[in-house]
Protein backbone atom coordinates (compact mmCIF):
# COMPACT_ATOMS: atom_id res chain seq x y z
CA UNK A 1 0.00 0.00 0.00
CA UNK A 2 2.75 2.44 0.94
CA UNK A 3 4.49 1.86 -2.39
CA UNK A 4 1.67 3.72 -4.16
CA UNK A 5 1.35 6.52 -1.62
CA UNK A 6 3.16 9.83 -1.86
CA UNK A 7 4.26 11.15 1.49
CA UNK A 8 4.68 14.89 1.99
CA UNK A 9 5.56 17.17 4.85
CA UNK A 10 2.40 18.48 6.60
CA UNK A 11 1.78 22.22 6.60
CA UNK A 12 1.84 23.13 10.29
CA UNK A 13 1.73 26.95 10.15
CA UNK A 14 -2.12 27.01 10.09
CA UNK A 15 -2.13 25.36 13.52
CA UNK A 16 -0.40 28.39 15.05
CA UNK A 17 -2.94 30.72 13.48
CA UNK A 18 -5.79 28.51 14.73
CA UNK A 19 -4.40 28.65 18.27
CA UNK A 20 -4.25 32.46 18.20
CA UNK A 21 -7.73 32.71 16.70
CA UNK A 22 -9.13 30.29 19.26
CA UNK A 23 -8.09 32.34 22.26
CA UNK A 24 -8.93 35.67 20.60
CA UNK A 25 -12.49 34.74 19.72
CA UNK A 26 -13.19 32.86 22.96
CA UNK A 27 -12.12 35.96 24.88
CA UNK A 28 -14.23 38.23 22.69
CA UNK A 29 -17.26 35.97 23.13
CA UNK A 30 -17.10 36.67 26.87
CA UNK A 31 -16.02 40.33 26.96
CA UNK A 32 -17.78 41.78 23.88
CA UNK A 33 -20.23 39.16 22.56
CA UNK A 34 -22.37 41.50 20.45
CA UNK A 35 -19.37 43.12 18.78
CA UNK A 36 -17.78 39.71 18.26
CA UNK A 37 -20.90 38.36 16.55
CA UNK A 38 -21.09 41.33 14.22
CA UNK A 39 -17.40 40.99 13.38
CA UNK A 40 -17.89 37.29 12.63
CA UNK A 41 -20.99 37.49 10.42
CA UNK A 42 -21.24 41.02 9.01
CA UNK A 43 -21.59 40.76 5.21
CA UNK A 44 -21.43 36.94 5.48
CA UNK A 45 -23.96 34.55 3.91
CA UNK A 46 -25.43 32.09 6.41
CA UNK A 47 -27.61 29.16 5.38
CA UNK A 48 -29.80 28.03 8.26
CA UNK A 49 -31.97 24.90 8.11
CA UNK A 50 -34.94 24.36 10.41
CA UNK A 51 -35.40 28.13 10.34
CA UNK A 52 -39.18 28.43 10.32
CA UNK A 53 -39.72 28.47 14.10
CA UNK A 54 -38.18 27.98 17.53
CA UNK A 55 -34.45 28.26 17.98
CA UNK A 56 -33.85 28.51 14.23
CA UNK A 57 -36.09 31.56 13.82
CA UNK A 58 -34.54 33.33 16.82
CA UNK A 59 -31.01 32.64 15.57
CA UNK A 60 -31.99 34.00 12.15
CA UNK A 61 -33.08 37.29 13.73
CA UNK A 62 -29.84 37.57 15.72
CA UNK A 63 -27.68 36.91 12.68
CA UNK A 64 -29.57 39.32 10.46
CA UNK A 65 -29.37 42.02 13.13
CA UNK A 66 -25.59 41.48 13.18
CA UNK A 67 -25.32 42.10 9.44
CA UNK A 68 -25.51 38.62 7.91
CA UNK A 69 -27.54 37.68 4.87
CA UNK A 70 -29.65 34.81 6.19
CA UNK A 71 -30.83 32.05 3.87
CA UNK A 72 -33.86 30.48 5.52
CA UNK A 73 -34.52 26.80 4.83
CA UNK A 74 -37.44 24.64 5.99
CA UNK A 75 -40.44 22.81 4.54
CA UNK A 76 -42.97 25.52 5.37
CA UNK A 77 -42.65 28.25 2.76
CA UNK A 78 -45.40 30.39 4.34
CA UNK A 79 -43.63 30.49 7.70
CA UNK A 80 -40.32 31.26 6.04
CA UNK A 81 -41.87 34.10 4.05
CA UNK A 82 -43.32 35.60 7.23
CA UNK A 83 -39.97 35.31 9.02
CA UNK A 84 -38.09 36.84 6.09
CA UNK A 85 -40.54 39.76 6.04
CA UNK A 86 -39.99 40.34 9.77
CA UNK A 87 -36.23 40.38 9.25
CA UNK A 88 -36.46 42.77 6.31
CA UNK A 89 -38.78 45.09 8.24
CA UNK A 90 -35.96 45.48 10.78
CA UNK A 91 -33.42 46.28 8.08
CA UNK A 92 -31.98 42.79 7.73
CA UNK A 93 -31.33 40.69 4.64
CA UNK A 94 -33.09 37.33 4.24
CA UNK A 95 -33.95 34.93 1.44
CA UNK A 96 -36.29 31.94 1.47
CA UNK A 97 -35.51 28.45 0.17
CA UNK A 98 -38.34 26.05 0.96
CA UNK A 99 -37.76 22.33 0.61
CA UNK A 100 -37.69 18.93 2.27
CA UNK A 101 -34.13 18.12 3.32
CA UNK A 102 -34.99 14.44 3.64
CA UNK A 103 -35.03 14.49 -0.17
CA UNK A 104 -31.51 14.67 -1.57
CA UNK A 105 -32.74 16.41 -4.73
CA UNK A 106 -34.09 19.25 -2.59
CA UNK A 107 -30.77 19.54 -0.77
CA UNK A 108 -28.95 19.86 -4.10
CA UNK A 109 -31.51 22.29 -5.52
CA UNK A 110 -31.43 24.57 -2.49
CA UNK A 111 -27.63 24.71 -2.34
CA UNK A 112 -27.23 25.26 -6.06
CA UNK A 113 -29.82 28.03 -6.07
CA UNK A 114 -28.27 29.68 -3.02
CA UNK A 115 -24.85 29.68 -4.67
CA UNK A 116 -26.30 31.04 -7.89
CA UNK A 117 -28.14 33.82 -6.02
CA UNK A 118 -25.42 34.85 -3.56
CA UNK A 119 -22.16 33.51 -4.97
CA UNK A 120 -21.17 31.69 -1.80
CA UNK A 121 -22.27 30.37 1.59
CA UNK A 122 -19.90 31.23 4.43
CA UNK A 123 -21.67 29.43 7.28
CA UNK A 124 -23.93 26.37 7.13
CA UNK A 125 -26.04 25.62 10.20
CA UNK A 126 -27.65 22.17 10.05
CA UNK A 127 -30.38 22.81 12.60
CA UNK A 128 -33.27 20.85 11.08
CA UNK A 129 -33.91 17.45 12.59
CA UNK A 130 -36.40 14.71 13.39
CA UNK A 131 -36.69 12.95 16.73
CA UNK A 132 -38.60 9.73 17.36
CA UNK A 133 -39.20 8.52 20.90
CA UNK A 134 -40.04 4.82 20.76
CA UNK A 135 -38.68 1.63 22.31
CA UNK A 136 -36.89 -0.84 20.08
CA UNK A 137 -39.39 -3.56 21.05
CA UNK A 138 -42.16 -1.40 19.57
CA UNK A 139 -40.13 -0.73 16.41
CA UNK A 140 -39.63 -4.22 15.01
CA UNK A 141 -42.11 -3.62 12.17
CA UNK A 142 -41.38 0.11 11.89
CA UNK A 143 -37.99 0.09 10.21
CA UNK A 144 -38.99 3.28 8.43
CA UNK A 145 -38.56 5.11 11.77
CA UNK A 146 -34.83 4.51 11.40
CA UNK A 147 -34.83 5.40 7.71
CA UNK A 148 -36.65 8.69 8.33
CA UNK A 149 -34.36 9.89 11.10
CA UNK A 150 -31.24 8.89 9.20
CA UNK A 151 -32.50 10.49 5.99
CA UNK A 152 -32.95 13.94 7.51
CA UNK A 153 -30.58 14.07 10.48
CA UNK A 154 -27.61 12.44 8.75
CA UNK A 155 -27.93 12.24 4.98
CA UNK A 156 -29.69 15.59 4.62
CA UNK A 157 -27.13 17.38 6.78
CA UNK A 158 -24.04 16.00 5.08
CA UNK A 159 -25.60 16.41 1.62
CA UNK A 160 -25.92 20.13 2.35
CA UNK A 161 -22.32 20.21 3.57
CA UNK A 162 -21.01 18.30 0.56
CA UNK A 163 -22.62 20.83 -1.78
CA UNK A 164 -21.10 23.82 0.00
CA UNK A 165 -17.70 22.52 1.07
CA UNK A 166 -15.98 22.88 -2.34
CA UNK A 167 -16.57 26.64 -2.31
CA UNK A 168 -15.46 26.96 1.31
CA UNK A 169 -12.26 25.05 0.61
CA UNK A 170 -11.55 27.13 -2.47
CA UNK A 171 -11.90 30.35 -0.45
CA UNK A 172 -9.94 28.93 2.47
CA UNK A 173 -12.69 29.86 4.92
CA UNK A 174 -16.01 28.41 6.05
CA UNK A 175 -17.90 27.11 9.04
CA UNK A 176 -20.27 24.14 9.29
CA UNK A 177 -22.32 23.78 12.48
CA UNK A 178 -24.12 20.49 13.06
CA UNK A 179 -26.76 20.41 15.78
CA UNK A 180 -26.68 17.23 17.84
CA UNK A 181 -27.89 16.21 21.27
CA UNK A 182 -26.63 15.49 24.76
CA UNK A 183 -28.28 12.11 24.24
CA UNK A 184 -25.12 11.08 22.39
CA UNK A 185 -23.34 11.30 25.75
CA UNK A 186 -26.21 9.99 27.93
CA UNK A 187 -27.79 7.35 25.62
CA UNK A 188 -31.31 7.49 27.11
CA UNK A 189 -33.74 4.68 26.42
CA UNK A 190 -36.41 4.95 23.69
CA UNK A 191 -34.29 7.09 21.36
CA UNK A 192 -32.43 4.43 19.36
CA UNK A 193 -33.49 5.78 15.95
CA UNK A 194 -32.79 9.41 16.79
CA UNK A 195 -29.46 8.83 18.53
CA UNK A 196 -28.20 6.50 15.82
CA UNK A 197 -28.64 9.30 13.27
CA UNK A 198 -26.95 11.83 15.53
CA UNK A 199 -24.06 9.47 16.26
CA UNK A 200 -23.58 9.15 12.50
CA UNK A 201 -23.65 12.93 12.07
CA UNK A 202 -21.12 13.42 14.85
CA UNK A 203 -18.84 10.76 13.38
CA UNK A 204 -18.80 12.61 10.06
CA UNK A 205 -18.35 15.96 11.81
CA UNK A 206 -15.30 14.91 13.79
CA UNK A 207 -13.60 13.26 10.83
CA UNK A 208 -14.31 16.31 8.67
CA UNK A 209 -12.93 18.64 11.36
CA UNK A 210 -9.73 16.58 11.52
CA UNK A 211 -9.30 16.52 7.74
CA UNK A 212 -9.92 20.26 7.25
CA UNK A 213 -7.94 21.54 10.25
CA UNK A 214 -5.28 23.11 8.00
CA UNK A 215 -7.67 24.62 5.44
CA UNK A 216 -9.54 27.42 7.23
CA UNK A 217 -12.78 25.40 7.20
CA UNK A 218 -14.16 24.60 10.66
CA UNK A 219 -16.72 21.96 11.64
CA UNK A 220 -18.51 22.37 14.99
CA UNK A 221 -21.00 20.21 16.90
CA UNK A 222 -23.56 21.43 19.44
CA UNK A 223 -24.79 18.85 21.95
CA UNK A 224 -28.01 20.41 23.19
CA UNK A 225 -29.74 19.05 26.27
CA UNK A 226 -33.54 18.98 26.30
CA UNK A 227 -34.73 22.43 25.19
CA UNK A 228 -38.05 23.89 26.37
CA UNK A 229 -39.73 24.56 23.03
CA UNK A 230 -43.21 23.76 21.65
CA UNK A 231 -41.65 20.75 19.94
CA UNK A 232 -41.47 18.80 23.24
CA UNK A 233 -44.84 19.94 24.62
CA UNK A 234 -46.83 16.86 23.45
CA UNK A 235 -44.62 14.54 25.53
CA UNK A 236 -46.06 15.29 28.97
CA UNK A 237 -43.30 13.57 30.92
CA UNK A 238 -40.98 16.36 29.79
CA UNK A 239 -43.02 18.78 31.92
CA UNK A 240 -41.25 17.26 34.94
CA UNK A 241 -37.75 17.11 33.46
CA UNK A 242 -35.20 19.96 33.65
CA UNK A 243 -34.79 21.65 30.28
CA UNK A 244 -32.76 24.48 28.78
CA UNK A 245 -34.64 27.63 27.85
CA UNK A 246 -34.94 28.53 24.18
CA UNK A 247 -33.06 31.78 24.87
CA UNK A 248 -30.09 29.89 26.33
CA UNK A 249 -30.13 27.49 23.39
CA UNK A 250 -29.95 30.44 20.99
CA UNK A 251 -27.01 31.82 22.94
CA UNK A 252 -25.20 28.48 22.63
CA UNK A 253 -25.57 28.72 18.87
CA UNK A 254 -24.31 32.31 18.82
CA UNK A 255 -21.34 31.33 21.00
CA UNK A 256 -20.32 28.57 18.56
CA UNK A 257 -20.64 30.93 15.60
CA UNK A 258 -18.28 33.37 17.35
CA UNK A 259 -15.73 30.92 18.76
CA UNK A 260 -15.86 28.18 16.12
CA UNK A 261 -15.12 25.72 18.92
CA UNK A 262 -15.21 22.06 17.90
CA UNK A 263 -17.91 21.09 20.39
CA UNK A 264 -20.40 22.82 22.68
CA UNK A 265 -21.66 20.59 25.47
CA UNK A 266 -22.86 21.33 29.00
CA UNK A 267 -21.75 19.94 32.37
CA UNK A 268 -24.51 17.33 32.44
CA UNK A 269 -23.41 15.94 29.10
CA UNK A 270 -19.79 15.75 30.23
CA UNK A 271 -20.89 14.05 33.47
CA UNK A 272 -22.95 11.50 31.53
CA UNK A 273 -20.03 10.78 29.21
CA UNK A 274 -17.64 10.37 32.13
CA UNK A 275 -20.01 7.99 33.91
CA UNK A 276 -20.47 5.87 30.79
CA UNK A 277 -16.70 5.40 30.48
CA UNK A 278 -15.85 5.08 34.18
CA UNK A 279 -18.85 2.98 35.27
CA UNK A 280 -20.43 1.52 32.12
CA UNK A 281 -22.47 -1.27 33.74
CA UNK A 282 -23.64 0.94 36.60
CA UNK A 283 -24.75 3.61 34.13
CA UNK A 284 -26.52 0.96 32.05
CA UNK A 285 -28.36 -0.30 35.13
CA UNK A 286 -29.47 3.19 36.17
CA UNK A 287 -30.84 3.97 32.68
CA UNK A 288 -32.54 0.59 32.48
CA UNK A 289 -34.19 1.03 35.89
CA UNK A 290 -35.59 4.37 34.75
CA UNK A 291 -36.77 2.78 31.51
CA UNK A 292 -38.65 0.06 33.38
CA UNK A 293 -40.18 2.54 35.84
CA UNK A 294 -41.80 4.77 33.22
CA UNK A 295 -45.02 3.35 31.75
CA UNK A 296 -46.00 6.29 29.57
CA UNK A 297 -45.27 4.61 26.25
CA UNK A 298 -47.73 2.59 24.21
CA UNK A 299 -47.17 0.51 21.08
CA UNK A 300 -47.65 2.43 17.84
CA UNK A 301 -50.13 1.40 15.22
CA UNK A 302 -48.55 -1.18 12.94
CA UNK A 303 -48.67 -1.49 9.20
CA UNK A 304 -48.17 -4.36 6.80
CA UNK A 305 -45.71 -2.27 4.82
CA UNK A 306 -42.28 -1.53 6.23
CA UNK A 307 -42.01 1.83 4.51
CA UNK A 308 -44.86 4.26 3.77
CA UNK A 309 -45.32 5.83 0.34
CA UNK A 310 -43.14 8.84 -0.37
CA UNK A 311 -46.15 11.18 -0.37
CA UNK A 312 -47.58 9.84 2.88
CA UNK A 313 -47.73 12.20 5.84
CA UNK A 314 -45.85 11.08 8.97
CA UNK A 315 -47.91 9.00 11.39
CA UNK A 316 -48.10 10.14 14.98
CA UNK A 317 -48.45 8.15 18.17
CA UNK A 318 -47.71 8.38 21.85
CA UNK A 319 -44.12 7.73 20.84
CA UNK A 320 -43.61 11.26 19.58
CA UNK A 321 -42.02 12.28 16.33
CA UNK A 322 -40.49 15.69 16.69
CA UNK A 323 -39.03 17.91 14.00
CA UNK A 324 -37.08 21.12 14.18
CA UNK A 325 -34.57 22.17 16.77
CA UNK A 326 -33.83 21.01 20.28
CA UNK A 327 -33.49 17.45 21.51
Amino acid sequence: MFDTMKLRIPIVSPYLKRAREHWKWNLKSVTHPDDALRERVDAKVVLLTGASSGIGAQVAHRLADAGATVLLVARSGDKLDALAQEIRSHGGAAAVYAGNLAEMQDCDRICQQALADHGRVDILINNAGRSIRRSIKFSFDRFHDYERTMQLNYFGSIRMAMNLLPGMLKRGDGHIINVSTMGVQANPARFSAYLASKWALEGWSWVAANEFAHTGVTVSTINYPLVRTPMIAPTKIYDHVPAMSAEEAVQWMIDVIITRNKRKVGPLGLFALGMSYAFPKTTESVINAGYQAVFEEQPAATSKTQKPPANASPRRSRARKQTGDGV
